[in-house]
C-alpha cells in the first residue's frame, strides 16, 4: 500500500511537470503574446527609415522578436523537478535542525489549505515577504504535507550561478523587479500569458504582494501587478475562480542578517553565489529559533474583487451626484486591484504571530530605553502577552516569561543588546547606536500592527491638547472630535506609503471611534453621560445622511456634529499618551527632517539620490546633537516615502529623466513654485513632533 501511494505520488508530480511544459507551448501562441509581437515588429520597422526592402525587414525583425520571446520564456519558466523536491526536502529538513529550534505549522491551518486545494481550483498563495527562506519553507510546508507546491514569481536578481537552477526546478519562475506594462508591452505579455496558463493547467501560484523583502519589518504597501493578472483570468473566464491564501510568515531572526546598510543609504550587495554559500555557512554556525508559518483563512477571488468592485462603484456614483470628477474605466479597475491588494496584505500583517525578539526589541525600544533588569523585562513581557491575548493576536512562544526573556536575549546578545553591572544589580540595555537601533526596530515593528491606530491616535491627539496639559497644570482639557478627525486623516495620507491604516471595508471614523472606546476603558478619554449622547446623535445622523443620500441638495450645507472628548491630565494618561506616540514618533520625525530639509535648498531641483544623501547626513548631525531623539528614524525607505507623500500633497514634483530622479519646487505644468506649500507642510509635521517635557 505504501508502495503504491509513493508511485501515485510521482506520477502526480510528474503529470504536473507535463502539463507545465504544454504550457509553454501555449504561451508562445497566445492571441495576446502573438499581437505584442506583431507591435514590436512594426515599431521597429518605423523607428528605422534606412530599410527599402519593408517585406524584408518585417521578416527578419519578425524572427528576432520571436527569438526574443522565447528568450524571455526560457529565462521566465520554471522547470520542475521531482527528484530536486525530494532532494531538497530532506536537505533542509536536516539543516534547520542545525540551525533552527523549531518550524512552527498549525495542523488546523493546513487541513484548511488541504480542502481549498481539493476543490479542483487554482490556489494564490500570497506571503508576507521577510526573507529569501520564504521561497523554501512554504513549498517545503505544502510538499511535506502533501499538498502540490505552486509555481512561484522570484525577482530575477536571484538569478546565480547554481541558486537560479536550483530555486527554478523548485517552481520559480523568474520576473523583473520593475515591469511598465506600457513601456515593455512583450514582456508584460509574456508574463501575463504565463501566469495564466499555468493557473489554466492546474497550478497554484505564489508571489509576494511587497514586492520585495521588507527592509524595516514591517508589512510594505502592496503592490497590485502580479494581482491584477489574477484578476483579469478571472474576469477573462480563464479560471472560473481561484482561493486567496494569505500567509504570514515570521522568524525569530532572519537568516540575512539585517538591511542596515541600505536603510543607511549604502548601496545593496548584489546576490552571488558565495554569497549564498557564505549565508549557509554562517546559517549552520548560528542560532536562529523559531520559525513560524501561519496559513490564514482561504477567501473566494470572486468574492473578494466583487466586493471591493462594488464598494468602487458606488464611490464613483457619489463622485458624480456631488459633481466631482469620475474615475475611468480603468482607473476604476485599478482602484479594485489595489483594494484588493491592501485587503490581503493587512489581513496577512494582523495575523502575523508575534516572536520572542519581536516583544522584547519592542519591549527595550518603548519602554526600557536605558536598560532594565530582567525580571521588569519579563514583568513588562507578561502584561504585554494578557493585551495580545486580549486581542486575539497570537505569539509564536510559549512558557515562563522570564525564560522567554532569555530566550529572545540569547538571539539578540551582544551585537544588539549588552547585560551591564549597576549599584542595583545587573541590567539588560540596548546599544543605542544608529545601526544596532534600526536592527532593534526591524524586530520589534512588528507590534506596529497591534498598535498602530492607537498610536496615530493619539498622536493627532497630543498635537490638539493646550500646552499646559503637558506641565500637569490642568487636571482635564477638550478637544474637537473633527479637529481629532481631520489630524488623523492627514496622518494616515503623509503615512500612505509606510502603512496600510485600514481595509478598503473599513472607515477611520470607526478607527477613532474604536481606540477613543479603548482609551476610556485606559483612563486616557474620560467618560459621561452627555459624550455618549452626543455620539449616538452623531450615528443617527450618519445613517438619515447615507439614507436619503438620492435625495441629498448638494447646494444645502450639511451640519455636521462636533463631539468634544475630555482628555484627563493625570500620571496615568500622559505616560499612556507619551508611550502610543513614541511607537510610531520615528516615521514623524523622518517625515519632519526631509521636509526642513527643502528649507536650505538652494537649487528649486535637485536629484533624489543626493537630496537622500543630504536628509541622511542632517538626520546624524541633529541626532549627536540632541534635536533627533530617535536613531531608528534614519531610514532611506522612510526619506523616499516622504518624497512621494508630499507630491501627493502637491508640495514637490517628481520627474524621471534618462533614469535619473529630480526632485522639484517649481510645478512646471502650472507654472507654480511649490516652496510655500512645503514650508506650511514642514510646521504642520513639526506640531505632531514636537518634544513634550
Amino acid at each position: 500500500m505504501l508502495n503504491l501511494f509513493k508511485i501515485m505520488k510521482t506520477t502526480r508530480v510528474v503529470l504536473m511537470i507535463l502539463i507545465l511544459i504544454i504550457s509553454l507551448f501555449k504561451v508562445l501562441e497566445d492571441e495576446v503574446v502573438l499581437n505584442a509581437i506583431n507591435t514590436a515588429v512594426r515599431k521597429a520597422c518605423a523607428d528605422d527609415d534606412t530599410t527599402i526592402d519593408r517585406v524584408s525587414q518585417n521578416s527578419s525583425e519578425l524572427k528576432i522578436q520571436q527569438e526574443n520571446t522565447k528568450r524571455i520564456l526560457s529565462v521566465m519558466s520554471a522547470n520542475v523537478k521531482n527528484w530536486v523536491y525530494k532532494v531538497i526536502g530532506w536537505f533542509t529538513f536536516r539543516m534547520i535542525s542545525l540551525f533552527a529550534t523549531s518550524l512552527l505549522v498549525q495542523p488546523c491551518q493546513i487541513d484548511r489549505v488541504r480542502d481549498a486545494e481539493q476543490s479542483g481550483l487554482p490556489v494564490i498563495y500570497l506571503p508576507l515577504h521577510k526573507s529569501h527562506m520564504d521561497y523554501i519553507l512554504l513549498g517545503l510546508v505544502l510538499t511535506v504535507h502533501n499538498i502540490r507546491p505552486p509555481v512561484v514569481a522570484a525577482g530575477e536578481n536571484l538569478r546565480v550561478f547554481f541558486i537560479s537552477k536550483l530555486l527554478s526546478f523548485l517552481g520559480a519562475f523568474y520576473i523583473k523587479r520593475q515591469i511598465d506594462p506600457k513601456q515593455d508591452k512583450l514582456y508584460w505579455s509574456i508574463l501575463n500569458s504565463y501566469i495564466k496558463n499555468s493557473m489554466k493547467a492546474g497550478h497554484h501560484i505564489e508571489f509576494f504582494l511587497e514586492g520585495a523583502r521588507t527592509r524595516c519589518g514591517k508589512c510594505c504597501v502592496p503592490k497590485g501587478g502580479l494581482l491584477s493578472i489574477i484578476v483579469d483570468a478571472y474576469r477573462e473566464g480563464v479560471i472560473e475562480d481561484a482561493w486567496i491564501v494569505p500567509v504570514s510568515i515570521n522568524y525569530d531572526r532572519i537568516l540575512e542578517g539585517n538591511f542596515v546598510r541600505e536603510q543607511l543609504g549604502q548601496s545593496k550587495k548584489k546576490e552571488t553565489f558565495f554569497m549564498a554559500i557564505s549565508t549557509f555557512i554562517k546559517a549552520i554556525c548560528s542560532h536562529y529559533g523559531i520559525m513560524r508559518v501561519d496559513f490564514n483563512v482561504p477567501y473566494r477571488l470572486r468574492d473578494l474583487y466583487e466586493s471591493i468592485n462594488k464598494k468602487t462603484k458606488l464611490e464613483n456614483e457619489k463622485f458624480e451626484n456631488i459633481g466631482l470628477e469620475i474615475m475611468s474605466e480603468n482607473a476604476q479597475y485599478r482602484r479594485t486591484v489595489d483594494g484588493m491588494a491592501k485587503h490581503i496584505v493587512y489581513d496577512c500583517w494582523k495575523s502575523t504571530a508575534i516572536m520572542s525578539t519581536n516583544a522584547v526589541c519592542f519591549l527595550l525600544l518603548k519602554r526600557f530605553r536605558n536598560g532594565t533588569t530582567i525580571e521588569q523585562l519579563a514583568l513588562e513581557l507578561s502584561l504585554l502577552r494578557d493585551k495580545l491575548s486580549q486581542a486575539d493576536r497570537d505569539v509564536g512562544f510559549s512558557g515562563n516569561s522570564i525564560d522567554i526573556v532569555k530566550h529572545a536575549l540569547g538571539l539578540l546578545v551582544p551585537k544588539l543588546v549588552v547585560y551591564e553591572k549597576t549599584d542595583v544589580g545587573p541590567i539588560v540595555k540596548p546599544i543605542l547606536t544608529v545601526p544596532s537601533l534600526i536592527e532593534l526596530s526591524y524586530y520589534g515593528n512588528s507590534l506596529l500592527s497591534h498598535y498602530l491606530h492607537s498610536s496615530i491616535v493619539a498622536m493627532a491627539l497630543s498635537k490638539l491638547v493646550c500646552p499646559e496639559f503637558w506641565n500637569k497644570t490642568l487636571t482635564e482639557t477638550k478637544i474637537s472630535g473633527n479637529e481629532l478627525l481631520e489630524d488623523l486623516i492627514f496622518l494616515t495620507e503623509l503615512l500612505q506609503f509606510d502603512f496600510v491604516f485600514i481595509k478598503p471595508c473599513d472607515s477611520l471614523e470607526n478607527v477613532l471611534e474604536s481606540v477613543l472606546r479603548q482609551f476610556e476603558s485606559e483612563g486616557i478619554v474620560l467618560i459621561d453621560m452627555l459624550l455618549d449622547e452626543e455620539r449616538r446623535s452623531q450615528h443617527i445622523a450618519k445613517q438619515l445622511d447615507s439614507d436619503s443620500d438620492d435625495s441629498y441638495d448638494s447646494d444645502k450645507p450639511y451640519e455636521k456634529f462636533d463631539v468634544k472628548y475630555r482628555i484627563s491630565a493625570d500620571e496615568n494618561s500622559l505616560n499612556k499618551i507619551k508611550f502610543y506616540r513614541s511607537i510610531i514618533m520615528p516615521y514623524l520625525e523622518c517625515m519632519a527632517e526631509c521636509a526642513g530639509s527643502f528649507y536650505d535648498l538652494n537649487d528649486d531641483t535637485v536629484p533624489e539620490r543626493l537630496h537622500v544623501q543630504t536628509i541622511l547626513e542632517q538626520m546624524h548631525e541633529n541626532l549627536a546633537d540632541g534635536y533627533l531623539v530617535h536613531g531608528e528614524s534614519i531610514s532611506v525607505d522612510t526619506i523616499k516615502h516622504s518624497f512621494l507623500a508630499f507630491e501627493k500633497f502637491h508640495c514637490l514634483t517628481i520627474t524621471t529623466t534618462d533614469n535619473v530622479k529630480m526632485l522639484s519646487l517649481i510645478d512646471n505644468e502650472r507654472n507654480e513654485n511649490l516652496r510655500e506649500n512645503m514650508i506650511s507642510m514642514s510646521k504642520y509635521i513639526e506640531g505632531f513632533v514636537k518634544q513634550l517635557d
